[in-house]
């Protein structure tokens, strides 16, 4: 009997955050659900935890950044002359990274190409021949269009970047997005995220969270709070804060979840709030969910308004400004949620399906 053969599927995630990776991987869950003739190649920079957490097998990983979205100072500052300078250098490299990526291609004869939202690799797949898939909720020149208003230097690598997108084959464009126009054929798709498969008071019970005690998620993927800020929380005696690593805290209310087989979902779920900055993958589970959410500033990033107005619309949300939120002081919100109803969740959210079947499709 002749084998039939495998497809080859390279899946190019930034490393722009974890939002990217964690929806990404949730799509990629479904293919190897759907489909038992395909084999995934993750082409990013993402951490090796994050495929281990949400995917539920082993993947090959090319350790390739192919975007760099924004360099970061902290967890909620951008350095825009430092990601100015890296994407200018990116610019002069294109020739041979396009190169790169066509050899890759070839070597491990892929057969389709999925990118969320890396651009370079559109054109590598356009000139191979093999069919192009994008998936997000913004492309990288309506970011960066945002900084060229007030800085010309941005706007000729807007341009490039445009251009680039403009080979993607099929574009699928999620909720609560921004313009992706420079995708020539877009398919709207539903929310990509994931869901909690546990009662959130088993999930509390499991946490140690006795009655009358808040729940709180500190979601970030790094965060300093001084000595003094966890004293604060500390303070807090009628709250439990989780977190997960690579965080790190020392104040007696805190818990490390890595030491509970749970998933982040569970845990979202059987919170009373989730602490953190406005990204698409924690807002998508919240919104899931219905975990109500104590956000704070993270910046001129064009992406922030809209999450903040879907999460106004969908959940009780508290406002942290970044003086109180750096200093620790966080009960006054966590008091001031204890007034608004737990809202339940109405937004679809079957897009990895949705988008495990279209790139299925084009195979």
């Amino acid at each position: 009997m002749k084998t039939k053969k495998r497809r080859i599927l390279a899946y190019y995630i930034t490393p722009h955050g974890f939002g990217h990776a964690v929806r990404s991987l949730e799509v990629i869950r479904q293919l190897y659900l759907m489909s038992d003739s395909v084999d995934v190649i993750v082409v990013s920079d993402l951490p090796q935890f994050l495929v281990d957490e949400n995917v539920g097998r082993s993947l090959p990983i090319r350790r390739k950044r192919l975007d760099l979205g924004l360099v970061q100072k902290d967890s909620l500052r951008f350095d825009l002359d430092v990601s100015l300078k890296v994407l200018e250098e990116l610019y002069e490299s294109r020739e041979s990274l396009i190169n790169e990526e066509i050899a890759f291609l070839e070597s491990e004869q892929v057969d389709e190409i999925v990118c969320d939202i890396p651009f370079l690799p559109f054109l590598a797949a356009s000139e191979y021949g093999v069919p192009s898939l994008g998936m997000s909720n913004f492309t990288w020149d309506w970011i960066y269009q945002a900084y060229a208003q007030s800085d010309s230097r941005w706007s000729p690598l807007v341009r490039w970047i445009r251009e680039s997108y403009g080979a993607c084959g099929h574009f699928l464009q999620l909720p609560m997005h921004g313009d992706c126009s420079a995708c020539p054929h877009i398919e709207d798709v539903p929310l990509v995220a994931r869901k909690s498969t546990r009662d959130p008071e088993k999930t509390r019970k499991i946490l140690g969270c006795e009655p009358g005690k808040k729940a709180c998620l500190i979601s970030f993927a790094h965060l300093h709070l001084d000595e003094k800020a966890q004293r604060n929380l500390e303070r807090i005696d009628n709250a439990l804060f989780f977190y997960k690593k690579p965080l790190s805290f020392h104040f007696g209310n805190s818990r490390c979840l890595d030491a509970f087989n749970l998933s982040y979902a569970d845990v979202v779920a059987a919170m009373d709030a989730v602490i953190t900055k406005p990204g698409y993958g924690i807002v998508s589970d919240c919104l899931v969910q219905g975990t109500p959410v104590i956000f704070t500033d993270r910046g001129f990033f064009p992406e922030y308004d809209i999450l903040v107005d879907e999460m106004r619309r969908h959940l009780a949300t508290f406002f942290l400004p970044l003086e109180d939120f750096y200093a620790g002081e966080w009960e006054p919100a966590i008091t001031a949620l204890d007034a608004l109803p737990r809202l339940e969740s109405k937004v679809r959210s079957d897009g990895a399906e949705v988008c495990a079947r279209a790139i299925l499709s084009r195979l």
